[in-house]
């Protein structure tokens, strides 16, 4: 991608890729050919149409290429987005274009993993990269193999890299191999519109199918989930009414305020310190262990029917609170604890008071430690499990709440490595 010297003109209707909604994207960085004689050696049209491009759609990556960014004025701002942000960058070094080495070097800085290298087969490498992986391809048929095998089998290698990439990404930077812990990222984007994607569990069948379900926007907006999970710390205390957090969101909706919006009566707060007890709240309690309140006036505001604090993090002082080990079982205990509400003997009188639906904030992701990937996908794969081993539970719906952009590219990442398929979405929230 180069930031001048491309034609102008009228983009054709296939020049057109942008963002779409499988949740994973390719930004695919090709090299502008600067005369005949280099345009002649490669076809780089080919390289994307028959190479790249439909590896990248069987993989059901929205692909995207970088010399057909168009967003007029923008695009030095576009590329370095999708530099930053997208899945996997696959960058051709072969014609050595000084554009290439340099997005390809952002890259590399921003990201530790999720980068391809290709290059035509017998093109040089300079020095300064020699050392990391590339993938050789020619697309010419040769000594009696045919070119279409010849593509078929470089396809099946990139496939590998874009998997391995995907799936269990071990460090391909270089700058991150030498300066372990380096992190670069865009500021998060809030999703203030209020959309659900669905996924179904197991196969389908004559009976409705129990989901996982994404939601974006405001937790405050969310009025169709019956329990609200809350990630809280040991020591049950919730955050200040003013912080950006999910506890401070929670503790303030449930409260009773006045005609200001001044909190009178600190709800839940009162009701999780009388649940904990004053001398758990001083030595805390064991992590991942859940209690249970009433949700204050989130009942009426969000038609919430029971809230579960879930110790998920634990604080030392001096150094701020931190995600517990095993996070994995704050999703485990409150699916639990709801399907241990639903045996109770009310539930069994009334079968239709059974909770059917939990919502779960995408937590941890932003803590220190293993990858926002890793810790995505470990939220959503116990949840997973929880709803395929128990099928008996009369939980339906677990929704895992999106507030970002990033949340939102977490969780639809987790949820296609467990190989789950999008039902119905993206569609508002009722009404």
């Amino acid at each position: 991608m180069a930031f001048e010297g491309k034609p102008n003109g009228t983009e054709r209707a296939a020049d057109t890729e942008t963002r779409g909604a499988t949740g994973r994207r390719c930004f695919v960085i090709l090299p502008w050919p600067a005369g005949d004689d280099a345009a002649a050696r490669v076809d780089f049209e080919a390289v994307y149409n028959e190479l790249i491009r439909p590896v990248a759609e069987d993989l059901n990556l929205d692909c995207l290429r970088a010399d057909r960014v168009s967003r007029s004025g923008l695009i030095h701002k576009e590329m370095i987005e999708n530099l930053l942000e997208a899945d996997v960058v696959i960058a051709d070094v072969t014609l050595g274009s000084p554009d290439v080495y340099f997005e390809l070097g952002i890259r590399q800085t921003a990201r530790r993993a999720g980068t391809v290298i290709l290059r035509h087969a017998g093109s040089a490498v300079p020095f300064s990269i020699a050392g990391m992986r590339a993938l050789d391809y020619d697309l010419e048929g040769r000594a009696g193999i045919a070119r279409q095998q010849v593509i078929e089998d470089c396809r099946a290698l990139l496939r590998t890299h874009i998997r391995n990439s995907l799936d269990n990404p071990s460090t391909d930077s270089l700058v991150h191999t030498l300066m372990p812990g380096l992190g670069v990222a865009l500021p998060d984007r809030p999703l203030p519109e209020r959309r659900y994607l669905s996924y179904r569990i197991g196969a389908a069948g004559p009976k409705a199918p129990k989901t996982i379900d994404l939601v974006t926007g405001d937790i405050a907006g969310i009025d169709d989930v019956d329990v609200w999970v809350n990630p809280e710390n040991t020591r049950m205390e919730f955050g200040r009414f003013h912080d950006e957090s999910v506890s401070a969101a929670i503790r303030y909706l449930g409260s009773r305020r006045d005609r200001h919006g001044f909190v009178r009566d600190d709800v839940i707060a009162r009701q999780l310190a009388r649940r904990t007890g004053r001398h758990q709240q001083r030595s805390g309690v064991e992590p991942a262990t859940i209690l249970a309140t009433p949700p204050g006036r989130l009942a009426r505001t969000n038609r919430v029917r029971l809230l579960l604090h879930a110790a998920a993090y634990q604080g030392e002082p001096g150094r701020g609170y931190r995600l517990i080990g095993n996070y994995r079982r704050c999703v485990a205990h409150a699916l639990a604890a709801t399907d241990a509400h639903n045996r109770s003997l009310g539930v069994r009188l009334r079968p239709k008071s059974a909770l059917r639906s939990v919502l779960i904030p995408l937590f941890g992701t932003r803590s220190p430690g293993d990858s926002p990937h890793e810790r995505a996908f470990g939220l959503v794969q116990t949840a997973h499990q929880y709803l395929v081993n128990w099928p008996d539970s009369k939980i339906d719906r677990v929704v895992f709440l999106c507030h970002t952009q990033a949340d939102l590219d977490l969780a639809q990442a987790a949820l296609y490595r467990l190989g789950l398929k999008l039902i119905s979405g993206p569609r508002p929230g009722k009404t």
